[in-house]
């Protein structure tokens, strides 16, 4: 349920839920003698002793629309009387086309999550023959990084729960990894990014493929 409150034919507070203590309080900011309760809600409309004020029901009137194409603007409103007395508002949306840019900026904004998700991956590396998973997370690149830098090696260094001694050498090689896939990662976004301007429709924007969609092995 939601509500408005108004006064001389102005909307004071709404569209809102029925919160007992702010409208109390523009009641009281109104100079309203009365106040409601809890349970008032069942009485609505309420009509005010001063015969300005109304706690009134509120409806909606926002046309079909598809989000995708259309925004919904800010309301217009009206107060629907019977027999002159108020006895609800009505807000009327209205529904405006999106532009081409302001698609491509909504799309565009899906592009970097993704790729924090390509950039912070696990990849399986052969150190000394043992077959090792190593995280590209920026976490796990500063931490092998710091320990290139500490010391010649070799390094005692835990991957998951097994433990190895790698190398100076190997450690470049496994930044060196991981960087690929890092870089990988941004290449993938700006090739996106490149992808959505180059759109020519809003059709053509929403058709580039962001996430893909995991595959469902057939049996």
């Amino acid at each position: 349920m939601e509500i408005a409150l108004i006064h001389n034919n102005s909307l004071i507070l709404g569209p809102m839920g029925y919160n007992v203590r702010m409208i109390n309080s523009e009641l009281e900011e109104l100079e309203v003698e009365e106040r409601i309760s809890p349970q008032s809600y069942t009485n609505i409309p309420i009509h005010f002793s001063d015969g300005l004020t109304h706690l009134l029901l509120l409806e909606k009137d926002i046309p079909s629309h598809d989000p995708k194409y259309h925004n919904v603007g800010n309301f217009d409103w009206e107060i629907i009387k019977e027999n002159d007395i108020p006895v609800k508002v009505v807000l009327t949306y209205p529904i405006t086309d999106k532009t081409l840019e302001e698609v491509k900026n909504i799309r565009k904004q899906e592009v970097s999550p993704v790729r924090r998700e390509k950039e912070n991956t696990i990849i399986t590396l052969t150190i000394n023959g043992t077959a090792v998973e190593v995280s590209t997370s920026r976490e796990e690149r500063v931490l092998l990084a710091s320990k290139l830098a500490a010391s010649p090696g070799p390094h005692n260094f835990k991957f998951k729960n097994t433990w190895l001694e790698v190398t100076t050498q190997e450690l470049q090689t496994i930044l060196s990894e991981i960087d690929t896939v890092v870089q990988a990662a941004f290449d993938w976004e700006f090739a996106k990014l490149q992808e959505i301007d180059a759109c020519v429709s809003i059709d053509d924007v929403y058709a580039v493929v962001i996430r893909e969609e995991p595959q469902i092995p057939v049996e």
